[in-house]
């Protein structure tokens, strides 16, 4: 095996463990894909348990979802990673994951608010969007992402996760991890009565020294 795929299958093995651990993918929910070079990406099978996989389930396949190489069905879900990929071409990976307080706030109609938490305005300067439910599994769904893909490193799927996308699977795992932190303490704000808003000079500072990390 080429030893650029074998390190991308590595990682990805240590990133669903990561992911799985945490619980922001439980038993065969959720996804990974790597580009492995302009014409191939590297996807998790689909019905397999995320935190037992290894390193010969995942499965080759090229830019149209064409099973090339793996013993395993690609992941059902892969019309959004596909999606990703042609809306950035920056972009080197794809997480799908199912963070369970992220995905409660959706499934209660809540957006992810903004304005309340310094850590979610540094992460996420320009916010984070909850596309409209559609079905899982279908270009439906792919489509209705696409045009949020181009704006957005993460999204929220209504009712049904995130999907993050990075020049690397760790960047793209870092961004899902972030995410669902911040949500745990806004929940836990719900608690106790509710988020109090930050003064809005504080979170014009917050976003901007942010963006201004981003272009250095």
């Amino acid at each position: 095996m080429d030893p650029l795929e074998l390190e991308l299958r590595q990682e990805m093995i240590e990133i669903t463990n990561r992911l799985s651990s945490r619980g922001l993918i439980r038993a065969a929910g959720g996804n990974l894909s790597v580009r492995l070079n302009a014409e191939e990406l590297l996807i998790t099978p689909t019905r397999l348990a995320k935190g037992y996989l290894r390193e010969e389930d995942i499965v080759v396949v090229d830019s149209q979802g064409h099973l090339l190489r793996g013993q395993n069905a690609p992941s059902s879900d892969m019309a959004f990673h596909l999606a990703a990929y042609t809306a950035r071409p920056d972009a080197e990976a794809v997480v799908h994951a199912q963070p369970l307080i992220t995905t409660a706030f959706t499934i209660a109609g809540r957006e992810i608010p903004t304005g309340v938490l310094p850590e979610l305005e540094i992460f996420f300067p320009d916010g984070v969007p909850v596309v409209p439910y559609s079905t899982p599994y279908s270009r439906d769904l792919a489509e209705v992402c696409q045009p949020f893909l181009k704006m957005y490193d993460i999204i929220v799927l209504g009712q049904h996760g995130t999907l993050s996308l990075g020049h690397s699977l760790t960047m793209a795992w870092l961004a899902t991890e972030h995410l669902e932190t911040c949500m745990e303490m806004l929940f836990y704000a719900e608690c106790l009565g509710g988020a109090q808003p930050l003064p809005e000079e504080l979170v014009n500072l917050l976003r901007e020294l942010r963006r201004q990390d981003k272009a250095s």
